[in-house]
């Protein structure tokens, strides 16, 4: 590719232009993207200026670069085809067409583009700028040391537009000599802040700052689709002081081949160019395209609405006024602007030095004045303190006349001493958390610059990355939350950022979860037994068939609640002198298993509802701390003997018993908690340990990904996995069950609110519920 040098481009008789250009192409990902400045030749069209565009598409459709294309030479050809109107009326006719072919598009089935186009096209003639957004494209403003954000607020996320409206967001305003325009798209704000940006333009030529800003992004990982434009607007005296020789294009990475260019337009428009029909006829034509759009496909998006937006917390953007109508238009609204002149420079204090003068007199006379004032003050404070001595020595005299009057003076200096201490570090521990307003407003900025980055990520669909900006972003708003003067801002960003951060890390949060079950209500019943004092204990929980079972340890019972009719009752009892409920576990589709001590196992069928005992080889089990039937086998977990022991199924009733792992060397099951199978055996120790086993063998493990600004892992009592889930674990401490892939991989958390104290927790995937237990009632969290 041929490198192309800087040429001033003239917008009027004032100002000139020049050109930067930054781009990128990532083969291995799909879209489109590109930035260009159109100059026209004919004399007659260099009054209507020049045109500039920021495109891209993050759709994979092998169509997508004739889709950019196909906008970029609408917006052209209208734009200059009635050079009797003004910039304005031009630039809006262009936008309209523009609009309309895309909705041709649509109608003709192409629509992976919808909600993945982002751009920006610019018109610039005389000194007037008529600029249009959509998407995460972004537009700045450099202005002396000012960096103006033209498109903040103009970008909706999760926005849903018709084709039609896809240009819509207009702004106008006029620019000055040496004023730089920077289009881009918005993963470039993944890797530079708006601050270092403007820093990096800053005495530059548009070609020496895409440079420098090329130079910068080569230096990252991944720099997928990101396209910059810098625009200088300048007068030709100024720019023949200075001889511009670096390139006009900068490409990070292997530049892209140049997308092929068709010579009409892409062959599902019909009825050639839309700007040779009528205004009435194209008109009618979008209204067919919507027609045919699926409703499932392309959703009714809300009417637009009057917001207000700023281009910088220093300088108020005016109202959006938008012209809201029954029927659809593709008109763009217009978004006046306040003249881009009215900008003004700061403040220079050599301006109010020369307002202010005072004579040698005034000054003289103001300080016999201030010294009168100060002595009036220390006459004061020192009859203050001489008032407050008398006083303290009057009232020690009295103390000491006393009995013991030593030992309460010595008790009141001790009080005196801690009061004053305890305040001190009071009040240094609440001033250590506190911060600059300077760093605060910084942090603050920060906080919203990622956040609005990590929108951009979630367009390219690029979760992780938007999960590390939002992350950024929570902790720098957290720190703006110790300065009065953000506290307020920061406090809102904050539950904005959590919900963000909630919805790409996978995080359901349940407020007031009501129990489904409380097996409490038995009470009456095991009392009536014969038994007064009897109360109602769980033990862990079983869920077959939507329905949940448990045991009652301490009076030999079997619970179930019917899920279908949310009744509790007693189901069956263990008649028995000597053995105690324990474990429960389900066998089948119709049984349920239960263990003893001392040690037997019993089967429960429902159908039936008979119990009978499993004839199992007595075996080394009589320390089972949890049983699981797995396939066509059951393993009992054994911590005090390092062992997990196993049966398998045959038609006579069981194998005899048998050790999960042969040698038994080097491991360490003691003080086991809980286990779970899914092919793999994985057992919870004390401490959060968590050990994966694998024919026998231990296979190294550890759990990772919890995003940041969530608590780290507290407690976990109880673990749950199965063939057809993740690894579940009840951390009690932190009022959640997070969840795990097999290699130890964060996937999603469940968070609730009252749930207090929880003993045991399992998981009916296919029921899609978290069962929890707590005292004698039963909870359950949707999965989804």
């Amino acid at each position: 590719m041929m490198e192309e040098t800087i040429s001033a481009v003239k917008t009027d008789k004032q100002l000139v232009t020049r050109v930067g250009k930054v781009l990128s192409h990532d083969k291995a990902k799909g879209g489109f993207s590109t930035c260009l400045m159109y100059e026209p030749d004919e004399e007659a069209q260099k009054a209507h200026g020049s045109l500039y565009f920021v495109v891209d598409i993050g759709s994979p459709s092998p169509l997508t670069p004739d889709i950019a294309y196909n906008l970029i030479d609408i917006v052209k050809e209208e734009y200059y085809s009635d050079l009797e109107l003004s910039a304005s009326e031009s630039f809006e006719n262009a936008l309209k067409a523009a609009n309309e072919e895309l909705a041709a598009i649509a109608k003709e089935g192409e629509k992976d583009w919808i909600g993945k186009l982002n751009v920006i096209v610019a018109a610039v003639a005389d000194r007037e700028i008529h600029l249009v957004q959509r998407g995460t494209a972004e537009a700045h403003l450099l202005r002396g040391n000012n960096m103006i954000n033209l498109s903040k607020g103009m970008y909706t996320p999760g926005e849903s537009y018709r084709p039609e409206e896809t240009l819509l967001n207009l702004i106008e305003g006029e620019l000055e000599v040496n004023d730089k325009l920077i289009v881009s798209t918005s993963e470039l704000f993944y890797y530079i802040s708006i601050e270092k940006l403007r820093r990096m333009m800053e005495g530059q030529t548009p070609a020496q700052a895409a440079k420098r800003l090329a130079s910068v992004l080569e230096q990252e990982d991944e720099i997928h689709r990101t396209s910059v434009m810098v625009v200088e607007f300048s007068t030709p005296e100024l720019l023949a002081q200075e001889e511009e020789t670096e390139p006009a294009e900068n490409w990070v990475g292997e530049p892209q081949e140049e997308a092929p260019r068709r010579a009409k337009k892409l062959s599902f428009f019909k009825g050639g160019t839309t700007t040779t029909l009528p205004v009435e006829d194209k008109t009618k034509t979008v209204a067919e395209a919507l027609e045919s759009i699926p409703q499932e496909q392309i959703s009714e998006p809300p009417r637009p609405t009057v917001v207000e937006s700023r281009f910088t917390p220093t300088l108020p953007r005016e109202e959006l006024v938008i012209d809201e109508t029954n029927e659809p238009s593709s008109h763009p609204s217009k978004v006046m602007r306040p003249s881009l002149g009215q900008i003004k420079p700061s403040i220079n204090i050599s301006d109010y030095q020369k307002k202010i003068k005072l004579n040698s007199n005034q000054l003289r006379n103001a300080g016999t004045i201030l010294w009168k004032i100060l002595k009036v003050a220390g006459l004061i404070i020192l009859t203050g303190v001489d008032a407050v001595f008398t006083i303290v020595s009057n009232a020690v005299k009295n103390i000491k006349k006393r009995p013991g009057g030593d030992r309460i003076l010595l008790g009141v200096v001790v009080v005196l001493i801690i009061a004053i201490v305890g305040s001190t570090l009071a009040f240094a521990s609440g001033q250590s958390n506190r911060i600059g307003s300077k760093k605060a407003i910084t942090a603050l900025a920060d906080a919203q610059q990622k956040r609005d980055a990590a929108q951009a990520a979630l367009i390219y669909e690029d979760t992780a990355k938007a999960r590390e900006l939002l992350t950024e972003a929570y902790l720098a708003a957290e720190s703006a939350t110790h300065n009065k003067r953000t506290q307020t801002e920061a406090t809102v960003l904050l539950v904005e950022l959590q919900k963000q951060i909630d919805n790409v890390s996978n995080v359901t949060r349940f407020v007031d979860v009501q129990p489904v079950a409380d097996f409490g209500t038995l009470q009456s019943q095991l009392a009536s037994s014969g038994n007064a004092s009897a109360q109602v204990k769980l033990g862990n929980l079983i869920v077959l068939g939507g329905n949940v079972y448990t045991i009652d340890p301490d009076n030999n019972k079997v619970y179930k609640y019917k899920a279908s009719s949310g009744e509790v009752a007693i189901i069956n009892s263990l008649v028995s002198t000597d053995k105690k409920f324990k474990l429960g576990a389900v066998l089948s589709e119709t049984d349920l298993m239960f263990y003893t001590t001392p040690p037997q196992v019993y089967s429960l069928n429902l159908d039936s509802n008979s119990m009978a005992v499993k004839g199992l080889d007595a075996g080394s089990w009589n320390n089972a701390d949890s049983i699981i039937p797995y396939t066509d086998r059951l393993y009992f977990l054994d911590s005090a003997n390092n062992q997990i022991w196993k049966y398998k199924a045959i038609p006579e009733g069981y194998t005899q018993i048998a050790p999960y792992f042969e040698n038994n060397v080097g491991t360490d099951l003691s003080g086991a908690l809980d286990f779970g199978i899914e092919g793999n055996v994985f057992v919870l120790l004390l401490n959060n340990v968590i050990k994966k086993f694998s024919g026998g063998g231990e296979v190294q493990f550890g759990i990772n990904g919890l995003p940041g600004v969530y608590p780290a892992v507290g407690n976990i009592t109880s673990l749950y996995i199965s063939n057809d889930t993740p690894l579940y674990l009840l951390d009690a401490t932190n009022h959640r069950v997070l969840a795990f892939d097999t290699e130890g991989t964060y996937v999603a958390q469940y968070i609730y609110d009252n749930i207090d104290n929880p003993t045991d927790m399992t998981v009916d995937q296919a029921g899609g519920f978290i069962y929890l237990s707590a005292g004698t009632k039963v909870y359950r969290l949707p999965l989804k």
